[in-house]
């Protein structure tokens, strides 16, 4: 079931990214070659639809769209278009899995979506990482139901009784998804980072998940997948500034973090695929070579200088060096991700 959902999880979000160019593309009338999943070289060809070929390649890596991107001379190719459509191909795939995940955060809270509630407990609102609590397990959306046996009357019994304990072996019992797990235990650290507390999980009313009919859920997976792209900012500036640890994942990190949701339930694997939507979404949109975001800032010195373009084999040349980068970058957090999970 991992594998299976890995391959869905990742063949959908690569399909709908370039889905995205290449719908954009046709709508100008561009002539698109080659719509591959994976990197050449190619294995096997699926046949032609509308004149572009479909092509499965060895490098499981990523997709792409080939429709002439660097030769302006080439009839019919995205390089020969204006400033305005190379821009609006360039970032359409982008902008689909932005509304991919708006779309399946749309699902998930047609689904039942994690709400606050006033009872008795204390929700999980989020985990740090290397924390006491993400090493226990924990994960955002559990509930707190005891500590050390005793039932948690409120959010301020929990922080009181957990700060009291540092140093301290205690024992949780944790409620995930309306089930009880068996106990947990953890020790609360005496001195902590600043702004994670003892355990490293933020906390507030208890969560339950609660469903919503189509019409409001669609403008509430809009306003997750904003809140997420948010979130995303703000962890990058707290990485650059060495507040928080600078994570990067590969295949394998996320292979694994998808078989631990899958097993979780569907809700959760709809949730956490729309949450990587949104990660490829600002990925592609990164002012690197090869990237979208690369060809984008491309357009953008065109225009800055006046419509005088760079020449096309400067720009080509710029381009296959940051995907061969790319793939370097690529192999050794693959590489480390293999020592981090089985090394």
């Amino acid at each position: 079931m991992g594998l299976l959902s890995f391959i869905l999880v990742f063949g959908l979000l690569i399909f709908v990214h370039e889905l995205g160019h290449l719908l954009a593309a046709k709508a100008f009338g561009v002539r698109v070659d080659e719509f591959g999943f994976g990197y050449p070289p190619r294995l096997v060809s699926l046949g032609r639809i509308g004149g572009t070929e479909i092509t499965l390649n060895l490098i499981p890596l990523g997709g792409f769209v080939r429709m002439n991107e660097d030769d302006p001379t080439a009839p019919g190719g995205v390089a020969s278009r204006s400033r305005k459509v190379r821009a609006v191909v360039f970032a359409a795939g982008s902008v689909m899995n932005l509304l991919l995940a708006a779309a399946l955060y749309g699902v998930t809270y047609m689904r039942g979506a994690l709400e606050p509630v006033a009872k008795p407990g204390a929700g999980i609102y989020s985990v740090a990482i290397g924390s006491p609590a993400e090493v226990a397990g924990l994960e955002p959306g559990d509930n707190i139901v005891a500590l050390d046996g005793q039932a948690v009357a409120s959010v301020e019994d929990a922080i009181a009784r957990i700060g009291a304990a540092a140093g301290t072996a205690i024992e949780l019992s944790i409620e995930r998804e309306g089930n009880l797990l068996p106990p947990i235990e953890v020790v609360p650290r005496l001195d902590p980072p600043p702004n994670e507390g003892s355990l490293g999980i933020t906390v507030d009313l208890p969560l339950e998940r609660v469903s919503y009919p189509f019409w409001q859920a669609v403008p509430l997976g809009f306003r997750a997948a904003y809140n997420t792209v948010r979130a995303m900012f703000w962890s990058i500036r707290q990485a650059v500034t060495q507040r928080l640890p600078m994570e990067v994942t590969g295949p394998i990190g996320i292979y694994q973090m998808t078989a631990e949701v899958a097993a979780s339930g569907l809700t959760r694997l709809v949730e956490f695929t729309a949450f990587l939507s949104v990660n490829l979404f600002l990925l592609n949109l990164l002012p690197l070579p090869a990237l979208d975001g690369g060809r984008l800032v491309f357009v953008f010195l065109e225009w800055v200088r006046g419509g005088r373009r760079v020449p096309p084999e400067k720009e080509g040349m710029v381009h296959a060096i940051g995907m061969a980068m790319l793939l370097v970058l690529m192999a050794v957090v693959t590489f480390y991700d293999y020592l981090r999970y089985f090394g």
